[in-house]
């Protein structure tokens, strides 16, 4: 898709020259007769470049750059300065103060002047790839990183590392190994997208925290006042969804069981200079884990700790009694979900 470029300028002869040259080099090129104007456009239809006059009546470019560098709804857009005075190095500065990213001055050369245009087209090309990775990886941050950035940005402790009280779900699906055993490697991922597809998209509705992905095995972590009715009642919907498919293959990989515990954990980091994972750990992790495993087919299980944070009105639930996890000194109470 062609590039659109924003010209600012009081006089329209300037105006014209820009689009004399960048209309046959395949750019798509809008104008703005003061600041004012610009700032309404670049709100309206944020361009990929702004060709921004210096000196303009009521409004100079260092101005209109400061508005738009304020604006934090605004996508990174490149600017570059045109004018037709001598540089004073005091005005360079207030330039890249400003937010400006390059000078041109008049009359310029045109192979300098697409140059310079190409140059900063490539590093806006080049954040917004970065911006959309982000997006895409904040999607399935755990929920250490989350605290661990609010904490640096808000700079209330001085370790990102600490204890949380949370509830932990652990999903996974029975017999994976033996149904993928006989099925070719990319049908495996193809239909396990689809099951984990269908789980984070419950995950995130009850706003749960993805913490892992490993292979068939969900992890996610709830935080805050509802965690217990969130998490119990994602389960129940992840359940609900998963046995809806009326296809024998399909539903193989479909048969999940759910493990939920709710106590205290620990966020942290592992590893050294060579790598680091933020992560969730501690008992209430291992005895969610466990619950999982003991779970059968479409069926959730969960601790005395959770049952006694829900609101008990909203879930129909019983009794499995006391079961011996393997970690632990004691067996401890089970309850069911009634689907």
């Amino acid at each position: 898709m062609a590039a659109k470029i924003l010209v600012v300028d009081d006089l329209p002869m300037n105006i014209e020259l820009c689009k004399d040259i960048l209309t046959p080099e395949g750019y798509l090129v809008d104008s703005a007769g003061n600041g004012e104007e610009a700032l309404d456009k670049i709100l309206n239809e944020p361009p990929d470049l702004i060709l921004l006059d210096v000196m303009m009546p009521k409004m100079n470019g260092y101005e209109v750059c400061r508005r738009i560098k304020q604006n934090k709804s605004l996508p990174y857009i490149p600017i570059i300065y045109i004018t037709a005075s001598e540089l004073e190095q005091k005005h360079v500065i207030e330039g890249f103060d400003t937010g400006g990213d390059d000078y041109i001055r008049k009359p310029f050369n045109v192979a300098e002047f697409l140059g310079r245009i190409i140059s900063c087209l490539r590093v806006k090309a080049l954040y917004d790839e970065l911006t959309k990775t982000k997006a895409e990886l904040s999607r399935y941050v755990s929920l250490s990183t989350l605290k661990m950035v609010e904490k640096m940005q808000s700079s209330q402790a001085k370790t990102l590392d600490r204890d949380a009280y949370v509830t932990i779900l652990f999903s996974d699906i029975r017999g994976f190994a033996q149904i993928s055993e006989g099925m070719a490697p990319a049908d495996v991922f193809d239909k396990l997208n689809v099951n984990l597809g269908k789980q984070l998209r419950v995950i995130k509705k009850y706003q749960g925290i993805i913490e892992k992905l490993n292979g068939d095995e969900v992890m996610a972590v709830f935080d805050g006042p509802d965690m217990c009715d969130n998490a119990l009642g994602c389960a129940i919907e992840i359940i609900q969804e998963l046995s809806k498919s009326d296809n024998k293959e399909e539903s193989d990989l479909f048969n999940v069981g759910i493990g939920i515990n709710t106590g205290h954990i620990y966020l942290g980091s592992l590893g050294n200079e060579f790598f680091r994972d933020y992560t969730v750990i501690g008992n209430a992790v291992n005895i969610a884990a466990r619950l999982c495993g003991l779970a059968d087919k479409f069926q959730v299980l969960f601790t005395q700790t959770t049952l006694t944070s829900i609101c008990q009105e909203k879930f129909s639930f019983q009794s499995i009694g006391k079961k011996m996890l393997k970690g632990l000194s004691k067996p401890i109470e089970v309850f069911k979900a009634t689907l």
